[in-house]
């Protein structure tokens, strides 16, 4: 009798045992989901902003209004529309896990609350789990003119009967609102749990960002960033470079911000939410005025200083 097996009839054994494979060859586990705010190529064409951002080995986007002429993230969009963009951002090898919706209008007015109820709409349709704004601008003029203290009381009660009803719709639709630093009731860790202590609810959280406040208000690090690590959900990666109100934003790891410390702290209380880069522009004057070759190397560069940190921070023994 023949004892030789054939290749085929191994195939044919392999094949009848489908549940060996996975159970052998278990995915690597994703720790950290690092990305990038896809703002960053607003104006170039989409197709060229995706391949970029993939090229520079990023998986994930906070998805931007516009490309050029592209519209990729509007209300105007149809539900066909969306469903469709969503498919050319996902053949580029990307998703979309993070928007800065909150910001398209102001929860003072019923017209600022639509936007923002829409923009949450929108990420209902991208399959997008976290929306960033913030709080109402604490200056008349910065940095050294804030508003007088008795208006200011009446802008942050108007904020908060806006910001109630725009939580209650995220919670309808299942997307986490968070608010990041950005002077005022957000500026820094201690002010943030404050924001959570007054409007408490498991769909409004916080967008922590070390670099904004370093540059509005020239601490770096914040020392109550371990009381309100718990409660970050995302995390806006930019540096700053220089004192308070100077407009000089490198490269992670070229200026003030202690990213190990930044990521250990974060890491320790459990967090698991997207990080994005927001910010390479230096003193160029905003993204914009990078030509995409630079983003192009800046991004690489960040990608090569990120994610050594991250895969220390977040290994396991």
């Amino acid at each position: 009798m023949d004892n030789h097996v054939s290749r085929r009839r191994m195939l044919q054994a392999a094949a009848s045992l489908p549940a060996f494979a996975p159970a052998a060859f278990p995915a690597p586990e994703e720790r950290y989901r690092l990305g990038v705010m896809a703002t960053v190529y607003s104006t170039i064409p989409f197709d060229d902003a995706m391949t970029r951002i993939r090229k520079a080995g990023y998986r994930y986007i906070s998805i931007a209004p516009r490309h050029a002429g592209d519209v990729v993230f509007a209300p105007e969009l149809s539900n066909p529309q969306r469903t469709r963009m969503l498919r050319r951002i996902r053949d580029h090898g990307l998703q979309p896990f993070l928007s800065l919706g909150g910001f398209a209008g102001d929860l003072r007015t019923a017209e600022g609350l639509k936007k923002c109820v829409d923009q949450l709409d929108l990420c209902a349709s991208y399959e997008i789990p976290i929306m960033v704004g913030a709080g109402p601008w604490y200056y008349t003029k910065f940095p050294n003119l804030p508003k007088r203290e008795k208006d200011w009381v009446v802008e942050v009660d108007q904020f908060f009967a806006g910001l109630e009803k725009a939580v209650r719709h995220a919670e309808s639709v299942r997307v986490t609102l968070t608010l990041k630093p950005h002077t005022g009731i957000t500026a820094r860790a201690r002010d943030c749990l404050l924001v959570l202590k007054r409007l408490d609810s498991p769909w409004l959280k916080i967008a922590y960002d070390a670099g904004n406040i370093s540059y509005y208000e020239g601490v770096h690090p914040d020392p109550d960033l371990p009381d309100l690590a718990p409660q970050v959900k995302a995390l806006c990666i930019k540096d700053h470079l220089g004192l308070r109100g100077e407009n000089n934003f490198p490269v992670p790891g070229q200026g003030n911000v202690d990213h190990e410390l930044l990521f250990r702290t974060l890491f320790s209380a459990g967090f698991d939410g997207p990080l994005a880069i927001e910010r390479v522009d230096g003193r160029d004057g905003g993204n914009n005025k990078v030509p995409p070759d630079v983003m192009d190397e800046r991004l690489a560069a960040a990608h090569r200083y990120l994610t050594p940190l991250l895969d220390k921070v977040t290994r396991r023994s």
